[in-house]
């Protein structure tokens, strides 16, 4: 495929999706983004926004493969980001229109049946998108993506691995705040706070000796010491892509897991009981006590051009995240482990917004190179994962964005 020939779908002009056709609209190799929605007049807010001639706007309803299929005609790859539950309608959708694919997030049916022991070439639609002679890559944003893309650049340079450990940790920095004045901070998750409730309170899997093992919530606490600001945190298992898929593709792992610093209200509610989704009776009402607690914290806001440069600046010296991904094997005989930390990929802010159009690129910019990857560069076909693509062509062209990102990566020995 030569450079400018790209056409793309994205289906779902949300947070990411946006974010995603407003960096790809600023590729040379993207010709066409064709940018969909349930409704329309949210694609078109978004186009408007981007005001490039490559996007066009439309509707569409993910979960109907036919409609998804008649959008995606002649692309070269659709784009998948809606609901993680939507996977394979929207897969089907791009297959039916031969195109290729791509998501950031999946769950249903395949964390199932990676714990059933599938291959990945025994996963739903994956012998039918290779017949088809089309790669579906999955999880390519920022965890799972960043980090898939890390953890292989570290096995790379490995004769063996052994451990794979990811690990998230968040702070936010006020001035003024005293040390516990946190404790009374309002909740605010920054996506649909039911679907965090939900996340948080689900039991969770590590793999531990070859093996997988189940958590209950907030189980496997630990200590971990992020760079500072953020600083040390308390950490638990929570469920994440990586854990399923990882095992399968980076081959003779033992031990792998992936803990998130620990979110002190929703592990009160949990304890609490208030994640719950089954009713009980207040007065004469049945309802469910995550409705009250998803009621009571504000929804998550839209907020992929709005911000200013001052309130990018603002969260650039307040809002910190900072992830680590630690691989441990053997070369030449000797134990030997990679460690890298990432900060905030959404700063600076303002000279993102600059570049981009968006700052929100923490998904959309590694969701965005995966696409350009699948269209550019010969791909497995089938069913593939971000730790399948060649990492240091990955990091190369998205740091030839113009991206002005930095990461420190440590190499320790026995």
């Amino acid at each position: 495929m030569r450079r400018n020939e790209m056409k793309v779908l994205i289906v779902g002009a949300g947070g990411q999706g946006g974010a995603c056709a407003s960096i790809l609209a600023r590729q040379s190799e993207i010709e066409e983004i064709r940018l969909v929605d349930l409704k329309e007049e949210t694609a078109l807010a978004v186009a408007k926004e981007i005001n490039s001639p490559k996007v066009k706007t439309g509707s569409v309803n993910a979960t109907d493969p036919e409609d998804v299929a008649k959008a995606a005609e002649g692309v070269d790859v659709v784009v998948d980001m809606v609901m993680p539950w939507m996977v394979t309608y929207v897969m089907k959708g791009a297959l039916k229109a031969k195109a290729n694919y791509i998501n950031t997030a999946f769950d249903d049916p395949y964390w199932d049946e990676f714990l059933e022991g599938k291959d990945v070439e025994e996963l739903t639609l994956c012998k039918e998108f290779k017949d088809a002679g089309l790669t579906a890559l999955f999880g390519c944003g920022f965890a799972p993506g960043m980090t898939n893309v890390l953890a292989r650049r570290f096995a790379n340079k490995m004769d063996q691995v052994d451990s794979i450990k990811m690990r998230v940790g968040k702070a936010n920095v006020l001035p003024g705040e005293g040390a516990y004045d946190w404790v009374l901070r309002p909740w605010n998750p920054g996506w649909s706070p039911k679907q965090a409730l939900v996340d948080c309170a689900s039991p969770t899997y590590a793999l531990e000796e070859g093996k997988f093992v189940r958590y209950e919530p907030f189980g496997g606490m630990e200590m971990c010491d992020f760079p500072e600001p953020v600083g040390s945190l308390p950490v638990t298992h929570h469920s994440h892509e990586e854990i399923y898929s990882m095992p399968t593709t980076f081959a003779g792992v033992k031990n792998l897991d992936f803990k998130y610093y620990l979110m002190y209200q929703p592990a009160i509610f949990y304890a609490s009981g208030l994640c719950s989704q089954e009713k009980v009776k207040v007065g004469d009402q049945e309802v469910a006590p995550i409705d009250v607690i998803a009621a009571m914290v504000p929804p998550p806001q839209n907020n992929i051009f709005g911000a200013t440069d001052e309130e990018l600046k603002k969260a650039d010296e307040t809002a910190f995240i900072e992830l680590i991904v630690e691989v441990s094997g053997q070369k030449n005989g000797k134990k030997v482990t990679y460690k890298a930390n990432c900060p905030k990929m959404n700063a600076p802010g303002p000279e993102l917004k600059k570049l981009f159009g968006t700052a929100l690129v923490y998904v959309a910019l590694p969701l965005a190179i995966g696409t350009i990857m699948i269209g550019t560069q010969p791909l497995e076909k089938g069913i593939i994962f971000a730790d399948q693509l060649d990492p240091d062509a990955f990091l190369k062209r998205m740091m030839e964005t113009g991206y002005p990102y930095n990461w420190k990566e440590v190499c320790i020995e026995g």
